[in-house]
């Protein structure tokens, strides 16, 4: 009986051991498919839903059998109806380590890196906290524009330009830039575009618009004056005509006397002539 409970104890351990092991190689597995996963774990899933089938009906009637009689029998129909059906299904579940997540919930891998800090200026997170910079930027989060006239490497043939995210060549004055953009060389400027050729009629337009405004303005001071000079040469006649002279007075006083002929009753007549005298 000991010899049986020991081996019974050792077999016991040895299976242990072994579970142990195959979910540290399911473990290490994971790892191996995914760097951002951290376990895999299959879950049986309870499922509970509803199906059609289709039912039999059994519909009893009446005919005629052998010899004149009356049998009953019946026939078979079939309906459509429901029914609820439980099962159980696996399901794996993928956990992902910090720093990781999945694109979607159902997905079994976790390749989408995760950064506390936006990467910016078209930057891609790669890892964990870490932005893989486009082309002309730099920095933790792809934020610090690298001057590309500063590294020490001949861009351009003669001027260099820094930009956001980039550079460009300039040419001194009787040069122009070649069809690589970096390199100046003798020849006739660039014909002007149409993008060019609109800015000059759009300025021209502009600098007769200011001019014909200015016209206008001087019209109108010009038109206010001329308003303005009837009033003044009016108020300067009367001025000059003598605010301050004396109204002219008569060389003697006018004395009016009315005379009204009678009648013989001593009552006076109508038609009576004024006089003017002089004394």
């Amino acid at each position: 009986m000991g010899s049986r409970a020991e081996l019974c104890t050792l077999l016991g351990g040895l299976s242990f051991l072994l579970l142990l092991m195959s979910g540290e190689g399911a473990k290490g597995g994971s790892f191996k498919e995914s760097q951002g996963v951290c376990s895999k774990q299959m879950l049986v899933v309870p499922l509970r839903y509803n199906e059609s089938y289709s039912q039999p009906v059994y519909k009893p009637y009446l005919t005629l059998c052998a010899g004149r009689r009356v049998c009953s029998t019946y026939r078979t129909t079939y309906h459509v109806a429901w029914r609820e059906v439980r099962r159980e299904v696996q399901q794996t579940h993928i956990v992902c380590c910090q720093g990781w997540k999945k694109r979607h919930p159902g997905a079994l891998t976790c390749d989408e890196a995760i950064c506390a800090k936006p990467c910016l200026n078209r930057g891609v997170c790669v890892r964990p906290d870490q932005c893989e910079c486009a082309p002309g930027w730099g920095g933790k989060h792809c934020h610090v524009d690298v001057d590309e006239c500063r590294t020490g490497i001949s861009l351009c043939s003669h001027r260099c330009l820094n930009t956001a995210g980039s550079f460009t060549c300039g040419c001194p004055h009787g040069l122009v830039l070649g069809p690589d953009g970096r390199t100046c060389a003798e020849g006739s400027p660039e014909p002007p575009t149409s993008g060019s050729i609109l800015s000059v009629a759009v300025r021209e337009v502009e600098q007769d618009e200011h001019a014909l405004r200015r016209e206008m303005q001087e019209l109108r001071g010009r038109l206010e004056q001329l308003e303005q000079a009837p009033v003044r040469t009016t108020a300067w006649a009367q001025a000059s005509i003598g605010e301050d002279k004396e109204p002219l007075q008569s060389p003697c006083p006018l004395i009016y006397t009315e005379t009204r002929p009678t009648n013989p009753l001593g009552l006076a007549a109508g038609g009576a002539a004024d006089k003017v005298s002089c004394h």
